[in-house]
């Protein structure tokens, strides 16, 4: 029987690191814990935790170099495949083929291979706790529905990411073939299920989780911004709602979610104009609902998010990796948007200098220049009201999308005075705040996929047309899906080579 290549080993749980906050991470040899171990007590489970919150952004290579980054990586992987985020070289490679739409139809490919694996050791890993945590002997049943609701919405959002990648859209077909399910640790390899078997695991996962959280004392105590909430668990049915096109679950939970985090936590147009970088690079900024916070211990340096995105100093977006907004879109904005300086303005150029750069982004910075170090988000407030707005124009309710988009936009741009829209013209509207709102935080190429569009990049986008490579797919092209790694197919019993994507 062949081992199953994704089954992660229980010590990846333990690879500790230290963090700001003096006790949220004790440490411990990595070779000295083991299942049993660490789930003798209630300490013991909250380090299983935080292990898997640490591989959310620890860079370990997986032999994926400085395309690594680990849960960012994934991020910059699908902006870069969408039109909106434009490269400006070469530079030293990384994140090159991606951009040219190649990387992911290479199934033995270090790209492919290495997220694949990635999502794979996080829902390992959920599983084993998932498995083990009832028997925590000093926990209150609160404490260890907790700890299962987190391990839950781990798994969920793992799932998520592979099905987008892996599989046709839900729109196209339920049984079109999805990605393996696993729900208990193994070493035998599943088939694939079906995309419809994939996103019922992943909406019972989160419902699942919602209920945990709330047979706890406070369903939004954080330990940490590193740890979820049924806050996030309802941004992450949001989430995967909108992908299913299910607009009333996605409208509901986008609301439950706003109300637990409170709509007054939104970035507002004082804040972005006098500390506009802060806000994507502070875990303590208000919309933040879940993400990172980075010490220099743990920085990645030139493998880290960072390194590709600040052009300020000597980084691999300054060696050539310089990324840009979409010209067009860019020049849309509102003069008075305040998102605006989230870009280097065609008037701020500078031609000797690398980072002012027209339409450079500026809006994920390091803390402090040559630091290569800034807390890093998952999840915000912003995203709900886009996804309620989005959700409610979709399915023909105007007046909800207005009032939601209406409260984000007056946010961001003192002049608006409020969209009077509907039908295509208010999804068009929208779509267009989405784009911007949301750049570079992971979501271009998966929303060209599930909305059914087909990607178009330009010159006059910005793009660096030879290194772009592929310039339009249409939709239904099978190019739109990731390969299953070579590395899978062999090692896995279930899945051979006439499973492979087309």
């Amino acid at each position: 029987m062949k081992i199953k290549n994704i089954l992660l080993s229980f010590l990846v749980l333990s690879f500790l690191v230290s963090s700001c906050e003096k006790d949220f991470l004790e440490t411990a040899p990595t070779d000295a814990l083991s299942a049993d171990v660490m789930f003798d007590s209630y300490a013991g489970a909250q380090l299983a935790l935080n292990g898997i919150y640490a591989k959310m952004y620890y860079f370990d290579g997986d032999g994926l170099g400085h395309h690594g980054a680990a849960y960012f990586g994934n991020v910059l992987d699908i902006d870069l495949m969408g039109e909106d985020m434009a490269r400006w070289d070469r530079g030293y490679g990384w994140y090159a083929a991606t951009y040219g739409w190649l990387s992911h139809r290479i199934a033995d490919g270090s790209v492919n291979t290495g997220r694949w694996g990635f999502f794979y050791e996080l829902i390992n890993n959920a599983n084993i706790i998932l498995l083990y945590s009832d028997e925590i002997e000093d926990a209150t049943a609160g404490q260890i529905a907790n700890v299962k609701a987190q391990a839950l919405v781990i798994r969920a959002l793992a799932y998520h990411w592979v099905v987008q990648k892996h599989a046709k859209p839900y729109h196209a077909g339920a049984d079109n073939p999805g990605v393996p399910i696993y729900t208990e640790p193994t070493q035998d390899g599943n088939p694939r299920a079906s995309v419809g078997e994939v996103y019922s695991r992943i909406m019972e996962d989160l419902d699942q989780a919602i209920e945990y959280f709330n047979a706890t004392a406070d369903p939004m105590a954080q330990q940490h911004i590193s740890h979820t909430t049924v806050a996030v668990a309802n941004g992450l049915k949001a989430r995967v709602a909108l992908t299913m096109r299910d607009y009333s679950t996605a409208i509901s939970a986008a609301d439950n979610a706003i109300n637990q985090v409170g709509a007054g936590n939104l970035f507002d147009v004082a804040t972005l104009s006098s500390d506009p970088h802060r806000q994507f690079n502070n875990a303590d900024a208000s919309e933040w609902m879940w993400g990172v916070m980075i010490t220099d211990e743990q920085s990645a340096i030139y493998a880290s998010f960072q390194s590709h995105m600040d052009a300020r100093f000597m980084t691999y977006a300054q060696l050539g990796g310089q990324v840009m907004l979409n010209h067009e879109l860019y020049d849309a904005m509102s003069p008075t948007d305040v998102r605006r300086l989230w870009w280097v303005s065609p008037e701020e150029h500078i031609d000797d200098d690398d980072f002012y750069m027209a339409y450079n982004q500026r809006k994920f910075l390091s803390k402090e220049v040559g630091s290569m170090v800034g807390d890093l988000h998952i999840m915000r407030l912003a995203e709900m009201f886009i996804i309620k707005a989005e959700a409610a124009a979709r399915s023909g309710n105007d007046a909800v999308a207005q009032e939601a988009l209406n409260t984000l936009v007056s946010n961001r741009d003192p002049a608006f005075e409020g969209t009077t829209n509907t039908g295509d013209a208010l999804i068009e509207e929208v779509m267009f705040h989405r784009r911007i709102e949301l750049w570079g935080e992971g979501f271009r190429f998966f929303d060209l996929k599930r909305t059914g569009t087909p990607l178009l990049r330009t010159a006059a986008q910005g793009h660096n047309m030879g290194l772009a490579n592929i310039h339009d797919v249409p939709v239904g092209d099978p190019r739109w899906e990731w390969y299953i790694p070579q590395a899978e197919i062999d090692a896995n019993d279930n899945i051979s080579s006439g499973d492979q994507n087309p």
